[in-house]
C-alpha cells in the first residue's frame, strides 16, 4: 500500500480514536432522553449510565491528553547568537519549513525537531530545534546546516497527510511510553500499536524527502557525510565521556568540554578507529526504516548539489565561542565541579588521583590479610618474594570469582595495584606525573621524559616471585622511594543496581536492594490494597515509582540503618539458586552466619543447612515489579556462586 494511502487510513483510525468514544456517549445520551419519556426510571438509568461512560472516557483521554513535551536545553536566542539563527532561517525559507519557536543546545549527541503538540499530534503548538553540544563540537559548518535542514525537512518532505501522520505517530509513541501502569496504558499501547502498524512505511517518505532538502541547503557532500559524522560523533562521545570526562568527576574540575571532544575525534589514531566502528554499525543496522545506506544511495542519486563545504567547525557560527562555549558547558553538563582546569592539567591531576587511589587499595589488602608485612612497597615486594602474594591481595578479590580465574585474577590486581603505588612514590617524589594522550589513558612520564610503563615494569615479578630482587634494583635506579605507602582506604560507599518490589521475606513483603556490596532488604510501604489501586490509577503508580527512584538513589548505609533493616554481605554467601517458575522465582541464599560475619537478617527467616551454613530463601510475588537492573546486578555480585535452574517451559520466556 503506498505511503498516502496508509498515511490516510492511520489518520482515520486515529480521528475514531477521538469519534468512536464520543459518538458512544452522544449515543447513550439520546438512549436516555427517549427512554425518559417513556419510562422515568429507565432513561434515569441510561442517563447514569451515560455519565460514568463519560466519566471513565474522560478519565482517559484527559490522562493522555494532558502530557506536554517540554522543551530541554539551553535556548539560543536570536540576539544572542544571530549567525545561528541567520542559517536555520535561510534554510526555512529556501524549504518553505515554519522556522521553530526556539534553538536549544542539549547534552545528547544528537538533533532533533521537537514538537509539542495537541490531540495527540493533530495539531501543532510549539516546535523546537534541539542540536546537541556534541555536534557543534564535532560537526563542520556545511554540516551542521545539513543536519538542521533534515530536521526542519521532516515537516515538509512530503504530502501534507504523511507529514501529519508521521507526527501523530510520534506523539502517539511518546505518550504511550510516558504512561506508567493500569487499564489506561494497556488500553492505550493497544492503540499505539494498531496506528504504528498502520502508519508503517509511512516515515520512508519523509526521510527521502528531508535528505533532499539537506543536499539543496548544504550540498550532496555535506549532506552524506553528516549522516555517517552524526553516528561517529554518537560512538566518540560515548568513550569520550566513559575515558575522559569521568577524570573530570574525580577531581572535581571543569574542562574545556568542546575542545576537548575535538581533539578527541581529530586525533589521527582516533579518526581510522571510528571510521570502521561506523562502517560496521551501518552495516550491521536492524529495523531501521530506511537504513543509513538507502539514503545514503538516494542522495547521490540526486542531481545538482555539487557545492563546495564549508570545512570550518560547527562553533564557528557562535557569537564570541571563547566566552559562549564555557557559559553552555557550564549550563548543561558539568555544572558546580569545581573551577575550570585545562586538560593536561586535569590528566595530571586524575592521574596521581588515581595511583594514590591504588596505593591506598594496597595498604587496605595489606591491612586485612593479617600478614606480618609493613604496606610500604618494599614490604609488598618481601611479601610477593615470599610467596604471600596470594594470601596478601586476597581481601580486595571479588568474593563470587570463578575458582578458575582466582590465580589470574592476583596476578591482574596485585600487578594493578603495586603498579600503581610505584607510580604513586614517583609522582609524590616530583619524579615522574601524567601526561594527557587523546589516543587512550594518560602516559606516566619520568621527569626525564622518558615513558613509564608500571604494568611492564610490575607483571613479571608478580607472576614470578623469582624475579622480585631484579623489580627492586630496577625501583632503586628509578628513584622510587621503597618505604613509601599510603594510608588504607576506606572501603567504597556501595551503589545501588537496581530493586524488586515486593518479594516475599520471612513471610512479609519486604523491598529488595541488589547493590555491589551486599543485599539490603527494607519492609515494603507498598500494601496488597495499594498495589491494586496503583493498577487501575495511574497516579498512585507514579507516586510508588518515585518512592523506588528515591530509594535507587539514597545512600546504602542510610537504608541499612533503617528500623527492620536487613543486610546479607556478599563475603558471608557460599552460595546462591535462583530457581525460575512459571508462576515466579525463588533465590536460595547459602550463608556463612558466625562471629565474623557482617549480615544482619532476621532469625525466623534463615534454617540451618548442611556444613553448618544458613539457608535464607526470598520469593518473587504476584505484583513484583522491578527497578533497574536488579538481575544483572545479581549475577555480578555472587559471579560463579550463582547457579540457575530454570525450569519455565520455553514458549514461558
Amino acid at each position: 500500500m503506498r505511503g498516502p494511502w496508509r498515511a490516510a487510513l492511520a489518520l482515520a483510525l486515529h480521528i475514531g480514536f477521538f469519534a468512536v468514544p464520543a459518538c458512544l456517549v452522544l449515543g447513550l445520551l439520546a438512549i436516555a432522553a427517549y427512554t425518559v419519556r417513556l419510562d422515568f426510571g429507565g432513561g434515569m438509568r441510561a442517563g447514569l449510565a451515560a455519565v460514568l461512560v463519560a466519566a471513565l472516557i474522560g478519565v482517559g483521554w484527559r490522562t493522555v491528553l494532558r502530557r506536554r513535551e517540554r522543551p530541554r536545553g539551553v535556548e539560543l536566542t536570536r540576539s544572542a547568537q544571530p549567525k545561528v539563527w541567520k542559517m536555520i532561517d535561510s534554510i526555512a525559507s529556501g524549504s518553505g519549513a515554519a522556522s521553530p519557536d526556539d534553538v536549544r543546545v542539549t547534552s545528547q549527541p544528537t538533533a532533533r525537531l521537537r514538537e509539542d503538540t495537541a490531540l495527540l499530534g493533530l495539531k501543532v503548538r510549539s516546535r523546537h530545534l534541539e542540536v546537541g553540544l556534541p555536534l557543534i563540537a564535532g560537526l563542520s559548518t556545511s554540516e551542521l546546516r545539513a543536519v538542521t535542514a533534515r530536521e526542519l525537512g521532516r515537516t515538509v518532505g512530503a504530502s501534507k497527510l504523511v507529514v501529519l501522520a508521521d507526527r501523530v505517530d510520534t506523539s502517539v509513541r511518546r505518550t504511550a511510553n510516558g504512561l506508567t501502569s493500569g487499564p489506561v496504558k494497556w488500553l492505550f499501547t493497544g492503540y499505539a500499536r494498531a496506528y504504528s502498524a498502520m502508519a508503517s512505511g509511512v516515515g520512508d517518505e519523509l526521510w527521502f524527502g528531508a535528505d533532499t532538502i539537506a543536499v539543496k541547503a548544504a550540498g550532496k557532500r555535506a549532506a552524506v557525510t553528516s549522516l555517517r559524522k552524526m553516528k561517529a560523533v554518537e560512538l566518540g562521545w560515548r568513550d569520550y565521556a566513559e575515558q575522559y570526562l569521568s577524570m573530570a568527576t574525580k577531581v572535581e574540575h571543569t574542562p574545556d568540554l568542546l575542545l576537548g571532544f575535538r581533539a578527541f575525534m581529530d586525533h589521527p589514531e582516533r579518526k581510522p578507529q571510528l571510521a570502521e566502528r561506523v562502517k560496521q554499525a551501518l552495516a550491521e543496522e536492524r529495523d531501521v526504516r530506511p537504513s543509513t545506506r538507502d539514503r545514503v544511495e538516494a542522495m547521490k542519486r540526486l542531481r545538482g548539489g555539487d557545492r563546495e563545504p564549508e570545512e570550518h567547525p560547527a562553533f564557528a557560527l557562535l557569537r564570541e565561542p571563547r566566552k559562549s562555549v564555557p557559559e553552555l558547558e557550564n549550563k548543561l553538563l558539568i555544572d558546580g565541579l569545581g573551577p575550570r582546569l585545562p586538560w593536561p592539567d586535569l590528566a595530571r591531576k586524575a592521574g596521581a588521583a588515581e595511583v594514590a587511589r591504588q596505593a591506598g587499595l594496597l595498604s587496605s589488602a595489606v591491612a586485612q590479610s593479617g600478614l606480618e608485612c609493613p604496606p610500604a612497597i618494599g614490604g609488598v615486594l618481601a611479601a610477593i618474594h615470599r610467596g604471600e602474594g596470594p594470601d596478601l591481595i586476597n581481601p580486595v578479590l571479588n568474593p563470587g570469582l570463578n575458582p578458575d580465574r582466582v590465580d589470574e585474577a592476583v596476578v591482574d590486581t596485585l600487578t594493578e595495584l603495586l603498579g600503581g603505588a610505584v607510580v604513586d612514590a614517583l609522582v609524590c617524589a616530583g619524579r615522574a606525573q601524567h601526561e594527557l594522550d587523546w589516543a587512550g589513558d594518560s602516559v606516566v612520564r619520568l621527569s626525564g621524559g622518558r615513558p613509564l610503563d608500571p604494568d611492564r615494569l610490575v607483571r613479571p615479578a608478580v607472576a614470578d616471585p623469582r624475579l622480585v630482587p631484579g623489580l627492586h634494583r630496577a625501583l632503586v635506579d628509578l628513584g622510587v622511594p621503597l618505604q613509601h605507602a599510603r594510608e588504607p582506604a576506606a572501603e567504597p560507599e556501595p551503589s545501588v543496581s537496581g530493586i524488586v518490589s515486593p518479594v516475599q521475606y520471612a513471610g512479609e513483603r519486604y523491598d529488595l536492594l541488589v547493590t555491589d556490596r551486599g543485599l539490603v532488604f527494607l519492609p515494603s510501604s507498598a500494601s496488597t490494597a495499594r498495589r491494586l489501586l496503583a493498577g487501575a490509577s495511574a497516579r498512585v503508580r507514579q507516586s510508588e515509582l518515585d518512592e523506588l527512584d528515591e530509594l535507587l538513589v539514597a545512600p546504602v548505609e542510610r537504608l541499612r540503618s533503617k528500623q527492620d533493616a536487613q543486610w546479607v554481605d556478599s563475603r558471608d554467601v557460599a552460595a546462591t539458586t535462583l530457581t525460575q517458575e512459571r508462576s515466579g522465582w525463588s533465590l536460595k541464599l547459602e550463608l556463612y552466619l558466625d562471629d565474623a560475619s557482617s549480615s544482619t537478617v532476621r532469625s525466623d527467616a534463615v534454617e540451618q543447612g548442611e556444613d553448618d551454613v544458613a539457608v535464607l530463601v526470598v520469593g518473587s510475588t504476584a505484583d513484583t515489579d522491578e527497578r533497574g537492573d536488579p538481575y544483572g546486578g545479581l549475577g555480578e555480585l555472587m559471579g560463579a556462586r550463582m547457579r540457575i535452574d530454570d525450569h519455565r517451559e520455553p514458549s514461558d520466556e
